[in-house]
């Protein structure tokens, strides 16, 4: 996970949380958080800036430091406050990055294909190891946001492709070339747009975009991995889903829920994952 000088998640509740950021502190609106009522920081809620929904609208008050970042390891993420109430970085999936990073096969050479890349944290993971990365997101100014990052990680030599594309028509393109991968990792939104006005709805487009990833997987797969933010979709939910379209073989495979811990031993669940790493040869 984070170091705590770096990120930490202080407390949340009433549908908001509140974190610090490398000494920013940051209080947000989000979906992850239920109606469950303010604990320890009930009455101290301060903070640096605050983000704010008006139905399809946000808005900010409170501005951060304009060479605002965070590390986690070798990786560095450069902040921002965006209209949409994010700041580049989803820190629940630190446990995934350890993972990769941990993982006991020589990635080296290894095709990877990371679709939903948003800032490059999986990615840089992934090529840190030595695998040879495809990022995929529908935003321009995401993956300009990603490759500064890489930048700022000293990654930017590093064999990483920087695709932007709808992530569904991507991957039937790459099954027409006959293209193989050795890794998969994906963490689709619950709803976005292509570059092309595209749409993806999780609960509509998860399962065909699974069988199409099953016609690019080596046939043994090293790593899948798949994150989901969706209300309805548990981590069973997923593993279902996974299993009914992808064959991943022989290996070690877990269903869980991303976790962000706060203080007084209260934890956040941030979305359901599914993964799998094959058996050592």
């Amino acid at each position: 996970m984070f170091k705590s000088d770096q990120y930490e998640l202080l407390d949340f509740g009433s549908g908001e949380k509140l974190e610090t950021f490398n000494g920013t502190t940051v209080r947000r609106q989000t979906p992850s958080v239920d109606l469950a009522t303010r604990q320890s920081y009930e009455v101290n809620w301060q903070s640096d800036v605050r983000f704010r929904r008006n139905q399809d609208r946000g808005k900010w008050s409170g501005s951060s430091p304009g060479d605002w970042a965070v590390k986690h390891g070798d990786k560095r993420f450069l902040l921002r406050q965006t209209p949409a109430g994010q700041v580049g970085v989803f820190p629940e999936q630190a446990a995934n990055w350890e993972w990769i990073e941990k993982c006991p096969h020589d990635l080296e050479g290894m095709r990877a294909l990371n679709l939903f890349g948003y800032t490059g944290g999986t990615t840089m993971s992934l090529a840190s190891r030595g695998a040879h990365v495809v990022h995929v997101d529908s935003a321009a100014n995401v993956m300009k946001w990603a490759r500064e990052n890489a930048a700022a990680s000293n990654m930017e030599e590093m064999p990483i492709r920087w695709i932007v594309e709808d992530a569904l028509k991507f991957v039937k393109r790459e099954a027409k070339r006959g293209s193989k991968y050795d890794i998969i990792v994906a963490d689709p939104p619950s709803f976005g747009r292509g570059p092309k006005k595209e749409t993806w709805k999780f609960e509509d487009d998860i399962s065909e975009l699974l069988r199409e990833l099953a016609s690019i997987s080596q046939s043994s797969l090293t790593m899948f991995l798949l994150s989901c933010h969706t209300v309805g979709f548990d981590p069973n939910e997923l593993k279902r889903l996974v299993s009914n379209c992808i064959r991943v073989g022989s290996g070690k495979s877990e269903a869980f829920w991303l976790r962000l811990e706060a203080a007084e031993g209260k934890a956040l669940e941030s979305g359901s994952c599914f993964r799998f790493c094959r058996n050592e040869e």
